[in-house]
């Protein structure tokens, strides 16, 4: 017997989810024949079966998320054409081995005065250490698999009863059931969890007049040109941030993340040496990463290694945001809805008009651990001045 494990799918991946398999207990496989399908943070991977071997069980259903260095498949190295092989238990009977199933994990129905239920999730702390609770209580808990943590306390001092414990159950019920967050959406929670956890965000905001060239130029394109150029004057905001050394490493190639929203979640492919390139081939580009990432076809070496993130939530609504610093990178830059305003301007030495400019709201959130609120200003000042020229 052989177990093949869940390698690591790439630079660390703690988890990926099994999309599709193409196998199944008793086949005889070779070295090299698609094996799974798994699904990583952001990129979907296929697998080749590791050796000429015949399929003895599958760790997981389609769904079920395998930790990296976790059972995948079991083999059996007996000659090509045998049957799949027995397990035997130590009372000697042998019994044919099934794929393992994992807890579908979902909050169930109240069915009697009991409050009986199936499968529940467990919450996302999974803490309840320092909640005062009888034993009894905490049994009742932990049968339902409710955290205590979540569990606003009625008894006296601050204690949980059943009571409360029940009113929760009841709770989870009423609203439905919980739906694990899978894919790009868990991995977002993660990393958003790890920004909040890790970053000091702090938030610039101004607005671009881009009046000179907007009717006829590519704003994604312009902005990312401004932003080398911002880069180029102020380093330390394309860089990374080592929470643990406590130190930085500032990058000189712009690494451009550029966030793209779709149905299944955020996902950031990256523009290495984004610095180089022209207007025309700059466009193409994005228009290249955008159709790979709708098609689930962006290759997990795409999505990593940013060195500095681009937003354009305006394409859809609002005007200044908080975008959030992902961890190593230390800057993230949003950009707003255009809007026009009417401004006072000279015509002439003693002559005065109003004039319509077009403008662009900029959100810019930085590391405080790493950037000062100077470098920070400075950056914006220059990407702000290159957005105002003609050409």
């Amino acid at each position: 017997m052989h177990i093949f494990k869940l390698p690591d799918l790439g630079e660390g991946l703690p988890e990926a989810e099994i999309v599709e398999w193409f196998v199944k207990p008793g086949d005889v496989v070779v070295a090299d024949q698609l094996m799974v399908s798994m699904e990583t943070a952001k990129a979907i991977v296929e697998i080749p079966c590791p050796e000429n071997a015949t399929v003895v069980k599958l760790y997981g259903d389609v769904g079920d998320i395998i930790h990296t260095g976790d059972p995948l498949v079991e083999f059996s190295e007996e000659a090509e054409g045998t049957e799949c092989t027995t397990a035997t238990t130590n009372t000697g009977t042998a019994q044919a081995a099934e794929p393992a199933k994992a807890s579908t994990s979902v909050v169930g129905e109240l069915h009697t005065s009991e409050v009986k239920l199936k499968e529940t999730a467990q919450s996302v702390s999974g803490n309840s250490i320092g909640v005062k609770a009888t034993p009894a209580v905490r049994a009742l808990a932990h049968r339902y698999n409710i955290d205590l943590a979540i569990v606003t306390p009625s008894g006296p001092h601050s204690t949980v009863t059943a009571a409360d414990v029940e009113r929760v159950v009841k709770i989870f019920a009423d609203v439905g059931e919980l739906v694990p967050l899978k894919g790009v959406r868990r991995s977002m929670a993660k990393a958003m969890a790890q920004a909040h956890a890790e970053v000091v965000p702090v938030t610039l905001h101004d607005d671009a007049d881009i009046t000179p060239w907007f009717d006829r130029g590519d704003i994604t394109v312009r902005m990312i040109r401004a932003m080398a150029l911002a880069c180029e004057a102020e380093p330390t905001l394309n860089a990374w941030y080592d929470s643990h050394a406590i130190g930085r490493r500032v990058i000189k190639s712009m690494h451009l993340g550029l966030a793209v929203d779709t149905k299944d979640g955020l996902f950031v492919p990256v523009i290495r040496d984004a610095q180089n390139y022209s207007a025309k081939a700059m466009r193409d580009k994005i228009n290249t990463i955008k159709e790979l990432v709708t098609a689930r076809k962006i290759a997990a070496d795409d999505l990593r290694g940013s060195t500095i993130t681009l937003s354009n939530f305006g394409s859809m609504v609002g005007k200044y945001a908080n975008p959030i610093v992902m961890p190593p990178t230390v800057a993230i830059l949003g950009t707003g809805r255009l809007f026009q305003q009417l401004l006072l301007a000279k015509k002439g030495d003693d002559q005065s008009a109003l004039v319509e400019r077009t403008f662009l709201p900029l959100s810019l959130t930085f590391d405080h651990r790493s950037i000062t609120g100077g470098e920070a200003a400075r950056f914006l000042a220059v990407l702000m001045a290159d957005l105002a020229l003609q050409n």
